[in-house]
């Protein structure tokens, strides 16, 4: 197959149906509230599938179906290991977002310790969310400068960078939950498309599961090592959870959907959904890996030798699916980017108003926060944009490598700072911000970002599975921060009030 003018005429729909959402919502918007937590009236179901989505690039989308399709199912389930950590975000962290009436999750931080934890939280998501949106945008487009060599990647880059800032600054919050539910639909009917066009390759007789453990697919034991330096099924699963700690109660664009619903119960059932919607992750990304696979290998047609060996999916949507089934599983790929995007763009201007404007201009009316809630959406969104185009053209800078490998190291530090502060009540401000600084240099020595520790000598970066640093880092933070306490006074009751997890046991003051 090829792609034709219906494939074209599907996926300029698409992109034009988003553009018009952004107007739709923004009629119905009317209050800076509106803007930031879409008055939190959201349902449950449409904040869930947007959780999920923000979680779901564009990514994972196509990298992991690309390694499940290489080194077979293990990667594809890498995202159970979240599946634990639900139930305790809901019922330990929920409560204390909910109570404070929290619209920024590091409104807690400057609660329960100071406010310049707050700040370098903030700060860290701010600048760390803009370089994702380049990243985002950066890596499907290098996918399809292979597949699609007759299209300038540059008017990709723009075309989804652009987009996405008109319809997230101009909606709101309603705009990127309602477009990140509807993406999400999308993206999972793209998966099944290429699942049931690749199984359909299978001959008649042969037993496909069969032949995928035959060729070493599915779970070879050596998935089932205990050795840190190997990819494995248990440190998949460890470093799924612990990785996850930040992400589920220290990063803005997630925490933003627990506000958004109209009471306690309902933002629970937001985090409870996310089990069968993971369920429905290993399905797509182990059964679109393994379709593909099988295609290849049972069709007679040849697999493709890609430089990018992320273009895979999308190679094999544009080669072999149907015309206009085509443009409707690449609108799934770019809804996965977009809905990462657009979430990021939103939480990034409501962090940039609530955490550092409006502190210092109390007297800020509803207009103002909007007005420079959209002028922040439209910086971020450009800035992504043009990091993207920088990337595209230059390649991946050694400056960008080295901040994004630091800002990402910090993500664990915080998560530790927030554990510290929800499940300790003798650790203060003064214990977090040694737990916070034992932990970062940590995450350096582990990490070693851009190389910046080569310069010390007799330094070797420790061998170690790259998920398991987060549980590494979030130790180092949370143990000397309750160790400091030995030695640094505990906080008073009345400073930490409705701040740790024993003043849980009452909820029926929280909305």
């Amino acid at each position: 197959m090829a792609w034709s003018v219906v494939d074209w005429i599907v996926l300029v729909g698409y992109l034009g149906f988003l553009v018009w959402l952004g107007y739709f919502f923004s009629k119905r918007r009317s209050t800076s509230d509106d803007y930031f937590v879409g008055g939190q009236k959201i349902p449950a179901w449409v904040a869930a599938f947007s959780l999920y989505a923000t979680g779901l690039s564009s990514i994972s989308y196509v990298a992991t179906t690309s390694n499940v399709y290489q080194s077979g199912w293990i990667f594809g389930i890498g995202v159970l290991g979240i599946a634990p950590l639900i139930p305790l975000v809901a019922e330990y962290f929920v409560p204390f977002v909910r109570r404070l009436n929290c619209v920024t999750a590091y409104e807690y931080l400057e609660a329960r310790f100071d406010r310049p934890m707050r700040l370098l939280a903030s700060a860290i998501f701010m600048i760390f969310h803009v370089m994702r949106i380049a990243v985002v945008i950066f890596i499907p487009t290098l996918a399809f400068r292979e597949v699609w060599p007759m299209v300038n990647p540059l008017i990709i880059v723009a075309i989804m960078g652009f987009l996405c800032v008109i319809y997230t600054t101009v909606g709101g919050f309603e705009a990127v939950v309602w477009s990140d539910t509807i993406q999400t639909i999308l993206l999972m009917g793209a998966a099944v498309l290429v699942m049931g066009y690749g199984f359909f390759a299978i001959p008649e007789g042969v037993n496909g599961f069969q032949a995928l453990v035959a060729d070493g697919k599915v779970f070879p034991k050596e998935n089932f090592s205990f050795d840190p330096k190997v990819t494995t099924v248990w440190w998949l699963f460890l470093g799924g959870f612990f990785g996850s700690i930040y992400q589920y109660i220290g990063s803005q664009d997630m925490v933003q959907r627990y506000s958004s619903t109209k009471n306690l119960a309902e933002a629970k059932k937001t985090l409870y959904i996310q089990f069968p919607l993971l369920c429905v992750s290993v399905f797509m990304f182990v059964g679109m890996g393994s379709a593909i696979y099988l295609f290849y290998k049972f069709s007679g047609v040849q697999a493709p030798v890609l430089q990018n060996n992320n273009a895979l999916l999308p190679y094999f949507v544009i080669n072999q699916l149907p015309i206009g089934i085509s443009g409707l599983v690449i609108a799934g790929i770019f809804a996965a980017a977009q809905s990462t995007v657009s979430s990021s763009l939103n939480s990034t201007a409501t962090c940039a108003i609530v955490d550092f404007i409006a502190p210092i201009k109390p007297n800020i009316t509803d207009k103002e926060k909007i007005t420079f809630a959209q002028i922040a959406s439209w910086s971020a969104g450009i800035l992504g944009t043009l990091m993207a185009m920088v990337f595209i053209t230059q390649g991946q800078s050694d400056m960008y490598v080295l901040f994004n490998s630091i800002l990402g190291l910090l993500g664990s530090p915080i998560a530790g700072v927030f554990l510290l502060g929800i499940f300790s009540t003798k650790v203060g401000s003064k214990a977090a911000w040694i737990g916070f600084g034992v932990s970062t240099v940590v995450a350096l020595y582990l990490g070693n970002p851009g190389g910046l520790l080569n310069i010390i000598p007799g330094y070797t970066k420790p061998e170690i599975f790259g998920f398991l640093f987060a549980p590494i880092v979030i130790g180092a933070c949370m143990i000397p921060g309750y160790l400091a306490t030995l030695f640094i006074a505990a906080p008073s009751a009345a400073q930490i009030n409705g701040l740790t997890y024993k003043s849980l046991a009452n909820q029926s003051d929280i909305k």
